[in-house]
């Protein structure tokens, strides 16, 4: 018994995380085109996503085809997207503060879903399609063999969340480096220079939060298909997880370019999920775990401003290359200096 349990947990260990790490870093993306290109702390995730991982539960269980949901799911966000975005342009709301407009009205609906099926925004991912289940049951075939049977579900599960994650990743790293793409940066970064060179600021912000909204809508999808229900709380902490897993990935990888920060989301989602699985082997019950995702945010806020304040402190002294090449460049600047006084004596001829 306790070398079942010992494998049993060494399978959550092990699998969870990619699992979790691959859907839930779509989700991270698209909270950092918000954060990190607008400069917006939008809030709105914890509402968008229990709605439509509820949605998504109601629409599997009556045996809508899960890449219609899919992209349901994509169009709701970036709709909640858009409307963020308009509250803050046209009535002048603080971002802050639509991001918490957008959460409550679209948490209410997920209660409205929630009470219309009497607390059971669930399926079973047995009896109805879902995007993973097909490669599952390719993969196991007519196998009875579970064990081979529980990989075949998780391998599933990683290898479609892999795929659509590089199709994201990969789209957002082409879209950003188009000329709609650089403007909607360059409107992120400095509005003021933008609208100075033509940018419409607006019209950027709106296109950038739509985007956002969206790649939300399609993790939030892809979760509720895995965790075959929807609830309520299923929001509760995710601006905590999204954050985190994007500042762990750049102290890790660093920010040096934009495929960088891309590559951030990513790698920094699979670290944070590893480390949550290793802090549930603390707290199998999970009472705990809310209070460890807000000091694990702490813990990697800190060891960045370390991090950063040791750079500032000890900068990288210029390699033995550089040096050998301002070795090289003295003969040449005396030689101008050498120019310039005949120059000034009437020696004009030198020059």
């Amino acid at each position: 018994m306790i070398v079942l349990d010992a494998l049993s947990t060494f399978r959550s260990f092990a699998i969870n995380p990619w699992v979790n790490g691959l859907i839930l870093g779509i989700m991270v993306l698209g909270v950092f085109i918000s954060f990190r290109v607008l400069n917006i702390a939008d809030l709105s995730v914890e509402g968008v996503l229990p709605m439509i991982t509820m949605l998504t539960a109601v629409l599997i269980g009556a045996d809508i085809n899960p890449w219609l949901v899919i992209l349901i799911s994509i169009a709701i966000g970036a709709i909640c997207g858009v409307l963020n975005a308009l509250l803050t342009i046209y009535l002048k709301t603080p971002p802050l503060l639509s991001g918490i407009i957008v959460m409550a009205l679209t948490f209410g609906v997920a209660i409205m879903i929630n009470s219309l099926k009497s607390g059971q925004a669930s399926f079973n991912p047995n009896d109805h399609l879902t995007a993973f289940n097909w490669l599952r049951s390719l993969l196991a075939g007519n196998s009875l063999n579970r064990d081979w049977l529980f990989f075949a579900s998780y391998l599933s599960y990683i290898i479609v969340s892999a795929f659509i994650l590089g199709l994201v990743w990969a789209g957002a790293y082409f879209f950003f480096g188009t000329e709609l793409g650089m403007s909607i940066r360059a409107a992120g970064k400095n509005p003021a220079m933008a609208r100075a060179n033509g940018i419409s600021v607006n019209k950027a912000s709106i296109i950038a939060l739509a985007i956002s909204g969206g790649l939300i809508g399609l993790a939030s999808s892809l979760y509720g298909q895995h965790n075959g229900m929807g609830l309520p709380t299923d929001g509760q902490g995710m601006i905590v997880i999204a954050l985190s897993s994007l500042f762990l990935g750049e102290m890790i990888l660093g920010t040096k370019s934009f495929k960088r920060n891309l590559w951030a989301t990513v790698v920094g989602s699979l670290v944070y999920w590893y480390i949550i699985q290793a802090l549930m082997l603390i707290d199998s019950q999970g009472y705990m775990l809310s209070i460890y995702k807000a000091l694990l945010l702490v813990v990697i806020l800190a060891a960045q401003l370390g991090i950063a304040t040791f750079k500032r402190k000890h900068p990288k002294k210029p390699s033995g290359d550089k040096g050998k090449e301002v070795k090289q460049d003295k003969p040449v600047k005396e030689e101008m200096v050498q120019s310039i006084m005949r120059h000034c004596l009437g020696e004009r001829t030198v020059c």
